[in-house]
């Protein structure tokens, strides 16, 4: 290309410039002591390094040393109340899957939720366990709840009601829901399945 060099990394530069812009300067043997990773000493100044602790003992990271320097970054495993070393993930508490609500009302090509053990709570709110688009679904609608290995659900005295197998809800009055029962909340009719034998 005119107008231009190539360096032995076949990088490109103008052909003005004296070397390559893009390569580093110098080699890694030139590169400050303080700069590269090491494993770190007890006897030398790490004052001025980032130290990253891993598989340490905890009486090791609580005590802050004499030489503490607060311009370095000391990276330490996450801590619990236990003493144990958790993950954030593994610390929020999991619900087993019991089953499913199926609708082909939201997108062609059908919208599935989970329902968890316990209490499931369906409506237009973001906050909801089960979110449902629709203009006509109240805030906070209806709520299935898996107790004792059986599905209940639950109108919340919702604007449009909720309607089993074609049946009106009462608010709040608790109703078995059984494997492919048909639930319906605003415009959205949802196919319930159930993931256990009932």
């Amino acid at each position: 290309m005119k107008g231009f060099k190539q360096c032995e990394k076949n990088h490109f530069y103008k052909e003005s410039l004296d070397e390559c812009p893009y390569c580093p300067k110098g080699t890694v043997s030139e590169v400050p002591e303080t700069v590269k990773t090491s494993i770190l000493d007890d006897n030398q100044d790490n004052s001025t390094r980032t130290v990253v602790f891993g598989n340490q003992k905890s009486e090791n990271l609580g005590t802050p040393k004499k030489d503490f320097d607060p311009t370095r970054t000391i990276v330490t495993p996450t801590k619990v109340s236990d003493g144990s070393e958790k993950s954030n993930e593994s610390q929020i508490s999991k619900r087993k899957l019991r089953g499913w609500l199926v609708t082909f009302d939201i997108e062609e090509f059908g919208t599935d939720y989970k329902i968890f053990e316990g209490r499931n709570l369906i409506g237009k709110k973001s906050t909801c366990d089960i979110t449902v688009l629709d203009n006509e679904v109240s805030s906070e609608h209806a709520v299935i709840l898996f107790r004792k290995d059986k599905f209940e659900i639950s109108d919340q005295m919702s604007t449009n009601g909720t309607v089993l197998n074609g049946e009106l809800l009462d608010s709040h009055k608790s109703n078995v829901l059984v494997d492919g029962d048909e639930i319906v909340v605003g415009k959205t009719s949802l196919l319930f399945k159930a993931a256990i034998k009932q």
